[in-house]
């Protein structure tokens, strides 16, 4: 089954159905990805190597000098666009602080037809590593890392001189409207030069023209807290959708039975994306340039967010790493085993006993004031003869020791002996025996 690629309007994600403009949506399970990498399972699938087969056709014709040392294979250009994707998050990615470069739009690498954006890039790549005298590939070697940046300048700088013929890499013409705060516009022009875009003060000849931001994101870094979606790609029962306000890296392939949307192919846009502050201050935390269509704006509205015909999850959805989440669910696997909760302690049941601590003095204030407020019931009778602390008690004498301690009782079947006159005997003997041999040493010597 071929895929179907189309750019779609917006819907969300919802734990439960959900009601919007008189249309009941199902509910969805889709799970945001943990970061920008590849999804392998999309390259590594029979369909997506079979649309390799185009993509090798053309660099067999028009890079032939830099390919003749090894034979092409669409298993082996899907294995090199995975380590391609993987590089560019490991080097450039949001984790990365101070990238040296801004990360190549993922959807290039998904564009299979012939002299488009992945022919380009590969075509690069070979070119490069036909230069270098290299005998492969090694995104893993440290001693490498200098090159193999080198390497991404030069696919970029190469989809920028093919541009917009074969929809490749444009940079960004913005204009900044004059209700963008001043100290904001000189933020924003600041990502803008960091990125390799422009700006312009003519209107007309722009790509973009920029608004203020939206409430509540008027401060940068503020994340959704709900998620929305949008369905871009059906191939196989698996859909693809991308997630509002992160960058098309963290698209998600999700089960088509979850989604049970089919992408809604939007007229083609005309002229300038009107777009609001956040794709800027969005494509600085990511270091990716983001989609228009997440920050899109309505001229007659400019302070709102068009969402339309949405369904909305809350709270934010998990994140998982390369989509293998709804792969397992599929499956009929079970996901990782998850610690269990402590239980609460039953509030029914008693404590422990011991010792508890003494009021606090708000407590006794409390108490106290409980005290005096309840009615005394005793206040009408005599008061109690005064009685000392300390009384003194006179016992019988009969009554001390008329229980022996039980340790002094004599253990059953045995024999009580006094060892006090025990030791007096013994003593005695040794008196006698050291007398007699007194007596004896006497006699010997007479």
């Amino acid at each position: 089954r071929r895929a179907s690629v189309s750019k779609a309007r917006n819907y969300s994600v919802s734990a439960s159905p959900v009601s919007v403009q008189g249309e009941a949506m199902p509910s969805m399970m889709a799970v945001r990805k943990k970061d920008g990498g590849p999804n392998v399972k999309f390259y590594d699938s029979p369909d997506t190597v079979a649309q390799f087969e185009q993509v090798r056709g053309w660099l067999s014709k028009n890079c032939k000098k830099h390919t003749q040392a090894e034979p092409l294979t669409n298993k082996g250009l899907a294995s090199l666009t995975v380590q391609l994707l993987q590089y560019q998050e490991d080097s450039f990615g949001k984790h990365v602080s101070k990238p040296p470069l801004t990360k190549l739009p993922v959807k290039l690498f998904m564009d299979f037809k012939p002299g488009g954006g992945l022919c380009h890039i590969l075509a690069a790549v070979f070119k490069f590593k036909s230069d270098q005298g290299w005998r492969r590939f090694d995104f893993q070697n440290p001693s490498r890392m200098d090159r193999n940046v080198e390497m991404f300048m030069n696919i970029e700088r190469s989809l920028v001189q093919v541009g917009g013929l074969n929809d490749c890499l444009t940079r960004p013409n913005i204009y900044m409207q004059p209700e963008v705060e001043p100290k904001l516009q000189g933020k924003l022009k600041d990502i803008i030069k960091r990125h390799q875009g422009t700006v312009t003060e003519d209107k007309t000849n722009a790509t973009h023209i920029v608004f203020p931001p939206v409430p509540p994101y008027t401060e940068p870094h503020i994340r959704d807290t709900e998620d929305w979606i949008r369905p871009i790609m059906i191939l196989n029962n698996r859909t693809l959708v991308h997630w509002w306000h992160y960058p098309d890296s963290y698209d998600t392939w999700t089960p088509s039975s979850e989604v049970n949307q089919e992408p809604d192919l939007p007229p083609p846009h005309q002229g300038s994306w009107k777009v609001n502050a956040r794709w800027l201050t969005d494509l600085e935390e990511f270091n990716e340039w983001m989609n228009e269509e997440d920050y899109e704006i309505d001229e007659s509205e400019p302070m709102t967010i068009p969402r339309r015909n949405g369904i909305r999850m809350k709270p934010a959805a998990e994140e998982i790493s390369h989509s293998d989440e709804p792969e397992r669910r599929e499956r009929g696997k079970p996901g990782p085993k998850k610690r269990k909760r402590s239980p609460s302690p039953d509030p029914t049941k008693k404590k422990k006993k011991g010792r508890t601590p003494g009021p606090t003095p708000d407590r006794k204030k409390r108490s106290s004031k409980e005290e005096a407020d309840q009615e005394d019931s005793t206040k009408d009778m005599d008061d109690p003869s005064p009685v000392p602390n300390v009384e003194e008690v006179n016992l019988p004498k009969n009554a001390l020791n008329t229980k022996k301690d039980s340790e002094q009782q004599p253990i059953k079947g045995g024999t009580l002996a006094d060892l006090d006159e025990k030791e007096d005997e013994e003593g005695k003997g040794e008196e006698e025996k050291t007398k007699k041999e007194g007596e004896g040493s006497k006699d010997d010597q007479q």
